[in-house]
């Protein structure tokens, strides 16, 4: 491999000597010279598939035309470098970024009108035919590539795509000698050579995922201008949403110890792909020994940069996985879990990807709080609307799955906290309801730990949440309720510890009556919230409940105390919350206090229940709401006054005579 390598170098050095003469002729006739720096893949392509005893044949007219294929492939590069913005090419600043887009544009354009006249020198009708319909078809492809920009593409257009764009301008180089030389047939050579330029391209494609590989310019520049490439293909994404750092992950991961990672299984498919092509030239008698050599040392490149991967980490076993994938080269590959929850929320989440979606949707689950939201201005109704879905979608992960073991939800935790950072970093989920009240969360710099505390708290379900003591409950509630009231307070640009205590006060409180009402429901999903030692104190425990939910009984006196020291409790934090409201943003108060007093009026319907919150709920109705909401409007009126008058006694002036002087003085 290694002479064979030698011949094909002293084959490069050639052609890059034949077309620096020819070069030196253009510049003389006042056009532009091409930088010749590159590989020259396509004219080497060219001339080495002239037979060796041929090749003595080649004149002015060949190198003429192997230039002008040169000059097009020049002049799309520079056109590249201007359409991605890229700073360099083949590890040198490009023209672009060094002398700007203007002269970078002109350029290339008088390199592409420079190319016609220079094709035109190889006096031949036939390949000048050919050479013109490839650089339309190049530019086609070009075009249809920045259509194809962030959409998945199936197999058959990405090819299509790739053929014009890059296999196009190989068609011409493989037709040059037989329409010179009449070496074999023009139409099946410049097949063969659109073939072989399909071949680079992917070769290309699988490269840019490469991250060790030394390209001369930026790995994974497709993925992040979000255009579609086959190795997408071998991991079946279908979005361009995930992290670079994860889909490198779910290129190279292995699905078992000593299986192959689905990059792997794609540079085997190369190969096939690549001696496939080697038996049709062979066939078609225009196989040589360099084009042989080239195409395998390709299979090399690929293998060496898959492997140079492996080596920097990425690549390595995988612990959890899906179901398989489609065949890739004949085998299997398996499909990584964490894709595969990724794409279920997204689909989970597709009724809220609008503010109408979540309004609907917080209407639906929360109606004693919607029924308060009404006093909400209608921006600020929009997001607390989306903090609430997120939190409710969130809940509804463990709540609403079909399968609640452990192992089954806690992946799918996981892979929504992903999210949700990736969201709160500024980055696109493709989940609206992350991207639009995560990203609204980073903006008002609302910690980032209200949303971990909600996840840790939604998790403590999967686990048959048991706690003994009051303080233990009062972790979950902290967790499951408080964040929110936290989240929202500084959301509106509160900070003040003293406020933001309150606000968890009272989701301690909400979440404890929601607990008192729905003791029942809860029995039924196998979960108990009461903490054991005050059931104990008072002679319960879960089995006398279940009877009681069995039989359907009165409730005990021991459980009625039970339940109103619990009630008691819950109002000792709704007292606490109420001190605050009046340091909320004028338009944050009113709604505040009248879902506190409409929740809080739920405790008298447990007791006109005769305190069976086991086989009934307790609800408020609409008239009974409206009241509860103009209560608590009037306490909120009461604690401002209250609250003023504090205010007001605190910077009383004092004079020499003392306090009481000073506040007749301010009278």
């Amino acid at each position: 491999m290694t002479v064979a390598l030698d011949g094909l170098t002293q084959a490069r050095s050639h052609v890059r000597r034949a077309l620096d003469a020819a070069s030196a002729k253009l510049a003389s006739d006042g056009l532009p010279r091409p930088a010749l720096d590159g590989k020259l893949l396509r004219p080497l392509a060219a001339y080495i598939m002239v037979p060796p005893d041929r090749r003595n044949e080649l004149d002015e007219r060949f190198w003429m035309g192997a230039l002008a294929i040169e000059m097009v492939h020049e002049a799309s590069l520079l056109h590249d470098d201007i359409i991605d913005e890229a700073p360099e090419r083949r590890g040198k600043p490009t023209m672009a970024a060094v002398f700007g887009v203007g002269p970078a544009l002109v350029m290339g354009d008088h390199l592409l009108t420079a190319a016609y006249r220079t094709a035109a020198a190889t006096r031949s009708p036939e390949f000048l035919t050919v050479f013109i319909r490839s650089v339309e078809r190049t530019v086609a492809g070009e075009i249809e590539q920045e259509k194809s920009q962030n959409r998945i593409l199936d197999e058959e257009e990405y090819y299509r795509i790739i053929s014009a764009k890059s296999g196009d301008l190989f068609r011409s180089a493989f037709t040059l000698a037989p329409a010179l030389l009449g070496i074999g047939s023009p139409d099946v050579s410049g097949e063969l050579g659109a073939r072989f330029g399909t071949l680079y391209q992917m070769v290309d494609d699988f490269l840019d995922y490469c991250t060790e590989a030394d390209r001369g310019k930026a790995p994974l520049q497709d993925y992040r201008q979000k255009k579609w490439t086959w190795p997408l293909g071998l991991v079946r994404a279908t979005d361009f949403f995930l992290p670079t750092d994860e889909i490198l992950s779910l290129l190279f991961q292995r699905p078992s110890p000593g299986g192959k990672s689905p990059m792997e299984w794609g540079a085997d498919r190369l190969e096939g792909d690549f001696e496939s092509l080697i038996k049709r030239l062979s066939e078609e008698g225009l196989e040589t020994g360099e084009i042989q050599t080239l195409l395998r040392s390709w299979t090399q490149l690929v293998q060496n940069a898959a492997l140079a991967q492996e080596e920097a980490g990425e690549a390595r076993e995988l612990p959890d996985s899906g179901p398989l994938s489609p065949d890739v080269g004949g085998s299997t590959v398996e499909w990584p879990r964490t894709a595969v929850l990724r794409r279920e929320l997204r689909i989970a989440a597709e009724g809220l990807e609008t503010a109408k979606g979540r309004l609907a949707y917080f209407g639906k689950h929360a109606k004693s709080f919607r029924f308060a939201s009404r006093l909400f201005p209608q921006e600020q109704l929009r997001r607390v609307a989306g903090v609430y879905a997120f939190c409710r979608f969130t809940d509804d992960l463990v709540d609403e799955a079909a399968d609640q073991r452990f192992e089954m939800v806690e992946p799918r935790l996981n892979a929504w906290l992903s999210m949700a950072k990736q969201a709160y970093k500024g980055e696109k989920t493709g989940i609206p309801l992350l991207d639009d009240v995560i990203g609204d969360m980073a903006q008002a710099d609302v910690p980032f730990s209200y949303v971990e505390e909600l996840v840790a708290g939604v998790r403590m379900d999967l686990m048959d949440p048991r706690f003994q003591t009051l303080s233990d409950l009062r972790v979950y509630s902290f967790r499951v309720a408080s964040v929110v009231g936290g989240w929202l307070t500084e959301l509106f640009g509160i900070r003040d510890p003293w406020v933001l205590d309150r606000a968890y006060a009272l989701g301690h409180a909400m979440q404890l009556t929601n607990i008192l009402r729905d003791v029942g429901e809860d029995l039924g999903m196998g979960r108990l919230y009461l903490p054991e030692e005050l059931m104990s104190t008072h002679g319960v425990d879960r089995k006398f409940l279940e009877a009681k939910v069995q039989n359907g009984s009165p409730a005990s006196p021991g459980y009625r105390r039970l339940l109103e020291r619990l009630m008691e409790e819950a109002e000792i934090d709704y007292e606490r919350a109420f001190e605050a409201i009046p340091a909320l943003p004028t338009f944050f108060r009113g709604p505040v206090a009248v879902a506190a007093n409409v929740y809080r009026g739920i405790h008298r319907e447990i007791r006109e229940n005769g305190y069976d919150n086991l086989t009934r709920r307790a609800s408020t109705s609409m008239p009974r709401k409206i009241l509860l909401g103009v209560g608590g409007l009037l306490k909120l009126r009461r604690a401002s006054a209250y609250q003023k008058r504090k205010r007001d006694e605190q910077y009383l002036p004092v004079t020499a005579f003392g306090e009481e002087e000073g506040r007749q003085a301010a009278q």
